[in-house]
């Protein structure tokens, strides 16, 4: 019945959600359950509860937002259809501790929900939206046990190269709490634009964020702090952590054409590439910008600094004064061991504001606190570098560009976008993960989580990016919260030609799952590619 289900979705009426409402008639309640991401487990039992059009809530639930919560509409009161009860001691399995955790209890007099911490309610009912959206608010009786397999389920925009916008980034933050992720990574600075407001150098954004990958003259595009402040609050609401990267040493220039007197230089390919890794006036510089950033993301937690590629401006390194005072004093032979002075030098500035470290998995032989630092491993062409830090005791979460980086393509017809090899990265590729990275068995306890990136070199439009993004995104939420026993790559599909629709009515753009030879190219028109 799933697979005749499935068929049906996939053709070419599948519009609307409509068409998903009136199928789910003629199905068993059990075959009518469709939850992204699965649940931990579902146990079913004959019958079906009506769900009214606004429900009554627990008193409680005042502090969860509900607004947030879109398609269920609910409101606080006496004699409550929806019941927040605390979770017993058996609830969940001993071994099972996340606050996030949750049950959810369908019975033929109302819903219960069970939960340890204000987190497991607020997914419970983003769980219970789904249910009454995809069953037309029949809901089957059941019991529905869930909890994360990882506790870090992130997503990485990248918005130097080219500016999103705060009414573009709530929509995506909102796709993201619906389908339970709760890390959005803010990559604010790199070398096209500084994209975030330091009100002790004004000149970042007068003149840092000043142009972008497609035109370096294009007008100045920045957050300022206020809508910093506005957008961590839209996510808290939402149970997303935002968590803000500014890097360093490398990757630098729009800072330092802003801030000449910081630079370190760089090559032809890439000028002033770099921050000077031994001035104590640029370390200074930086640590301003730093307890600035630490004021705006006060629940970060992790302030990730970047740390990558800084090779590409060590031609210049050896001529710097500062740079040739320090090796003298230190002993040192060679450039890395002067980047990894300077990260060391910035992750202790880092962590004395009370944030663990977050860097690229370059800083993993730094010899950093691996209590205060979070790698994040992207090179998937060097898994010696995942294998050195699990073996060293570091937390990681994986982001691997094969398949987690989303600039890839993500079907073989397609021409804009990276490939590596023949390698790119399509949708089952990226719900299949990280089950595919097999130096993670054994040890899970040190894997925070799953996280995907965007790079927007070839995403100057917001059409674009979204195209890059969606499907992909439901992909790795899944990656991250579904046991690994539950993964059902069919039952995924089914869910999201429910979900595709739900989303083009709302203005999201997205990748075709029955087309996926059709391509929405940098201008935002779809191409079909043969």
């Amino acid at each position: 019945m799933k697979n005749r289900t499935l068929s049906i979705l996939r053709g070419a009426a599948c519009s609307s959600a409509a068409l998903l409402l009136s199928l789910t008639s003629q199905l068993t309640a059990a075959e009518a359950l469709q939850l992204m991401p699965y649940p931990a487990k579902v146990e079913h039992a004959e019958g079906v509860y009506q769900f009214p059009e606004t429900a009554v809530i627990s008193q409680g639930a005042t502090r969860l937002n509900l607004e947030t919560i879109a398609g269920l509409k609910l409101t606080p009161g006496e004699n409550p259809q929806v019941l927040l009860l605390k979770a017993k001691d058996d609830t969940f399995p001993k071994s099972v501790t996340s606050p996030e955790r949750h049950q959810i209890q369908v019975t033929p007099k109302g819903v219960a929900i069970r939960a340890a911490e204000e987190v497991g309610y607020y997914r419970a009912l983003q769980t219970l939206a789904q249910m009454v959206a995809t069953t037309g608010g029949k809901l089957p009786l059941a019991t529905v046990t869930d909890y994360p397999r990882f506790e870090w389920r992130g997503f990485m925009l990248d918005e130097s190269r080219h500016f999103t916008g705060k009414d573009a980034l709530k929509k995506i933050l909102d796709e993201m709490a619906a389908h339970k992720m709760n890390r959005f990574h803010w990559h604010l600075t790199d070398s096209q634009g500084w994209r975030i407001e330091i009100k002790k150098y004004p000149k970042l954004t007068t003149v840092g964020a000043i142009g972008n990958n497609t035109n370096p003259k294009a007008p100045a595009e920045f957050y300022t702090q206020e809508e910093i402040k506005e957008i961590v609050a839209y996510a808290k609401a939402r149970h997303i952590t935002i968590v803000p990267e500014i890097d360093m040493p490398g990757h630098a220039a729009a800072a330092v054409r802003a801030y000449p007197e910081f630079s370190g230089g760089g090559s032809k390919r890439h000028p002033d590439f770099t921050f000077n890794p031994a001035s104590k006036e640029t370390e200074t510089f930086l640590l301003d910008i730093l307890k600035e950033v630490a004021q705006l993301f006060p629940d970060a937690k992790v302030i990730h600094f970047g740390g990558d590629e800084s090779h590409f401006g060590w031609e210049k390194w050896p001529q710097l004064p500062a740079v040739k005072a320090l090796m003298k004093e230190k002993g040192y032979k060679d450039l890395h061991q002067v980047e990894h002075d300077f990260n060391r030098r910035m992750a202790k500035h880092i962590n004395d504001l009370g944030f663990t470290v977050g860097g690229w998995d370059e800083i993993s032989r730094v010899g950093l606190d691996k209590k205060k630092t979070l790698l994040f491993w992207w090179r998937h062409n060097k898994p010696a570098e995942l294998d050195y830090a699990l073996k060293n005791g570091y937390q990681v979460v994986l982001c691997p560009r094969i398949p987690c980086y989303f600039d890839f393509v993500q079907h073989k017809t397609h021409k804009i976008g990276r490939r590596w090899g023949s390698a790119f990265v399509p949708l089952d590729a990226v719900y299949a993960y990280p089950d595919s990275q097999k130096q993670i068995a054994g040890k899970e306890h040190l894997i925070k989580g799953v996280q995907a990136n965007l790079w927007t070199e070839q995403t100057p439009t917001q059409r674009r990016r979204e195209f890059m993004i969606f499907p992909r995104l439901h992909a790795i939420a899944s990656a991250g919260w579904v046991q690994k026993e539950n993964k059902d790559y069919e039952r995924f599909l089914s869910y999201m030609n429910y979900r595709l629709p739900v989303m083009q009515q709302t203005g999201l753009h997205h990748a075709s799952i029955d087309q996926p030879n059709q391509e929405t190219a940098k201008d935002g028109k779809v191409v079909e590619r043969k």
